[in-house]
């Protein structure tokens, strides 16, 4: 594969990172995020391993100790309820660096991917395993995706692949099992990753199609990807239910406004997975029982009419 392009070089220099972010659709930055609050962070990771008992106890780093690992979650519900990642990019030097290289200030969805992510010495790397473009179910809004590995990770741990250069095409399609164009698939030559570490930080358009590699090493993967959002453009809906039928939804916004949106059948609809970070796609027969009063909601709207509506991870 290819080595991402490191971008160090140009913090401070806004033109220069225009200039990549237009010809790239990405940033690497190295060894860049506080390293205190970052340790802070795998920590939390590190007690939900812990807490497995597959880590040793006195261990700071996620070697599997070799206990059973075939009923692993597949989400870590803890984490979520202890908003350990809002409480990250609120440490003042990580707010600081996504304002300074977003140049505004940033509002972060409330969308989390906190991955844990166990060996497997039989997995295989196949690219079409879980290949996506962030903004393929999340219209409506123009946000980036912040990847940050927690240890290192080199290409036994795997970690984030992106294909380069792909961005400016559109959306995929998929066709016979394989993620493509309309135009042609994706080049081979494209597939660009890194030995990453701890307090390096990939940011990428919402067009970047990706995926992530097999972990077939000795220790758990552990990253957290998260998406921002410059407040000067467009923001979501982000609140709780008031109110829903088939068509409609009121919405409590986070600054205490009721926002009513009409739900018609090109509405993106999506409810909880019990087992999944990732929420599912529902029809409108079924919003009201997926997303009841009370649920915790995101949406993007035209004109008053929901483009997505999806619970808050």
């Amino acid at each position: 594969m290819r080595e991402l392009m490191d971008s160090t070089h140009a913090l401070g220099d806004r033109e220069a990172l225009t200039r990549i972010w237009e010809e790239h659709g990405y940033w690497f930055f190295r060894d860049v995020l506080d390293r205190e609050a970052t340790i802070a962070l795998r920590d939390e990771y590190m007690r939900e391993l812990k807490a497995l008992e597959l880590v040793d106890a006195d261990s700071t780093d996620p070697f599997w100790n070799g206990r059973p690992i075939e009923n692993f979650p597949a989400t870590f519900r803890t984490l979520h309820q202890r908003k350990v990642w809002q409480k990250f990019v609120r440490e003042p030097r990580i707010n600081a660096f996504f304002e300074d290289v977003l140049d505004d200030a940033v509002y972060w969805i409330p969308m989390d991917y906190y991955r844990i992510v166990a060996p497997n010495k039989n997995a295989t790397s196949d690219a079409y395993l879980g290949l996506h473009q962030d903004g393929m179910s999340n219209p409506g809004v123009e946000f980036v995706t912040c990847w940050m590995p927690l240890t290192d990770i080199d290409d036994k741990v795997g970690g984030l692949v992106i294909a380069a250069g792909q961005e400016k095409r559109g959306y995929m399609a998929f066709a016979d099992g394989k993620a493509g164009f309309t135009d042609g698939p994706i080049p081979e030559d494209s597939w660009s990753t890194a030995d990453y570490r701890l307090g390096d930080v990939v940011i990428f358009t919402r067009t970047m199609p990706h995926y992530g590699r097999s972990n077939t090493s000795d220790r758990f993967r552990l990253s957290l990807d998260i998406r921002a959002v410059r407040r000067s453009g467009r923001l979501p809906v982000v609140g709780t239910v008031k109110s829903i039928s088939t068509d409609q939804i009121v919405i409590r916004s986070e600054e205490e406004i009721d926002v009513t949106l009409v739900l018609d059948d090109k509405t993106f609809l999506r409810g909880p997975a019990p087992d999944s970070p990732n929420p599912v796609p529902i029809n409108r027969h079924d919003v009201t029982q997926a997303l009841p009063a009370g649920t915790a909601v995101m949406a993007t709207e035209e004109n008053g009419i929901a483009l997505v509506l999806r619970p808050q991870n």
